[in-house]
């Protein structure tokens, strides 16, 4: 016995219809038990019987229900399935947890390029790198400058480089993979910058804390390691990042489980556009950077002394636990991407983004983390390989930074960032 299953919102719960209604397969009755969770073919077949009382379903061969080439067909769905189509539209639309319907990364970036700052993001926990992508994507040119690198480097803004051809494309915990994805993007877009600033973080080359947030731009990130090999072909991959309207999603009841899930606590996706520099909350710039909340402007220094001393006492100085040594293929990479860059006609710069007082003499002091001071002799040895400026230093005696100057453990505040980015090894 077979049901064959037209439009129903009773069976699209539980995957045997698609979006639209329209039947995805015909299922034997104990297919049909599998995969709505029953035992037995026995309590399923009460089921059928209940549908069959109520109107939903009705036999092929009324004359024979125990047939076995019996087809159970759904009737008459139009009036039931409205209101509950209705409701799951509404609440994916509203909530839109993912930016796919109400407002997508390209509005967003639409809004940057025209000059507005972006309220709401963080309370959306948005995502960086699809937001990256969208604003890459829709530069009419490559800016003259852009700065590449992890939240370290949020606060870098066109202000510290004479010019409104700028763009700040840090993304949140940046891996390796991050710098190579970025750097794809600029390739396939045909955006390339004159000139590249690259934040690196001791972390980087710390393999054992590598992430997985750069998946979201998995394709590009690839498209870049085929360049840097010299494998790359037409039949190889081409990558492409939808930041659009997605309006399958309106009735998709995976989105919709979620969304709903978020009702509860009033989350949703929710933006707003701004002329002001700095608002009460996180605000995304015009420019890629970050001004961040009042509470965090306003913070007490001796509350990040605190964070600090918690921090060394618990033995944790952000990604650099389990660091035994600097990974060659990541170190390695990035001196391909910079070849690259640099043949590209791109001038590089390299950034060391300095720890605050505390931390930094807690590194010097503690062995397992002294690999810091070893990265930073390895990345000053690369700026004079490729000759290349660096600036700054994970030390933060050579820009004068104080506990005053952070808003958290490993965050300059934006009136000190300027000072950090000094120059300590010229260009060739």
């Amino acid at each position: 016995m077979r049901i064959s299953v037209t439009k129903s919102i009773y069976f699209l719960n539980f995957g045997l219809v698609d979006e639209t209604g329209e039947a995805v397969s015909e299922y034997r009755i104990d297919e049909i038990a599998e995969l709505l969770g029953y035992k037995s073919i026995k309590s399923m077949k009460a089921e059928v019987e209940r549908l069959l009382h109520t109107g939903r379903l009705t036999m092929t061969i009324p004359d024979k229900p125990k047939s076995k080439n019996q087809i159970y067909i759904v009737m008459k769905p139009a009036l039931f399935l409205l209101p509950l189509l209705l409701f799951i539209g509404w609440v994916n639309w509203y909530v839109d947890s993912y930016a796919l319907l109400r407002v997508t990364y390209d509005d967003i970036a639409a809004q940057m390029a025209a000059g507005k700052n972006v309220e709401g993001l963080e309370d959306s926990d948005y995502n960086d790198r699809n937001l990256l992508a969208a604003r890459i994507k829709g530069m009419e040119e490559p800016p003259q400058v852009m700065v590449l690198g992890s939240s370290r480097v949020y606060t870098f803004d066109h202000t510290m480089f004479g010019t409104d051809s700028f763009y700040n494309a840090g993304v949140s915990e940046a891996t390796i993979y991050d710098l190579l994805a970025v750097s794809g993007i600029l390739r396939r877009q045909d955006k390339m910058p004159e000139t590249v600033v690259i934040g690196v973080d001791a972390f980087l080359f710390n393999k054992s804390h590598d992430n997985e947030k750069w998946k979201e731009l998995e394709g590009y990130a690839d498209y870049m390691s085929l360049t840097l090999d010299g494998k790359l072909s037409p039949e190889l991959v081409q990558p492409h990042k939808d930041t659009g309207r997605e309006l399958s999603k309106a009735l998709s009841l995976d989105y919709f489980r979620y969304n709903v899930t978020l009702l509860p606590d009033r989350k949703r996706f929710a933006v707003s556009y701004t002329d002001e520099w700095v608002t009460e909350g996180y605000l995304k710039h015009s420019d890629g950077s970050v001004s961040y909340q009042r509470e965090l402007r306003e913070v007490n220094s001796a509350d990040v002394e605190e964070m600090t001393r918690q921090s060394v006492e618990e033995h944790v100085v952000y990604r650099m636990t389990d660091y035994a040594e600097i990974d060659e293929g990541h170190f390695s990479r990035l001196s391909e991407l910079i070849d690259y860059l640099q043949g590209a006609g791109v001038e590089v710069i390299l950034y060391l983004p300095p720890y605050s007082p505390m931390m930094y003499n807690y590194i010097e002091s503690e062995e397992a983390f002294q690999i810091t001071l070893d990265v930073e002799k390895m990345v000053k040895n690369l700026a004079v390989e490729k000759g290349i400026a660096l600036y700054g230093s994970y030390n933060p005696a050579g820009c004068g930074l104080e506990m005053t100057d952070l808003y958290d453990v490993y965050h300059v505040k934006t009136e000190k960032t300027a000072d950090t980015y000094y120059p300590v090894i010229p260009a060739k």
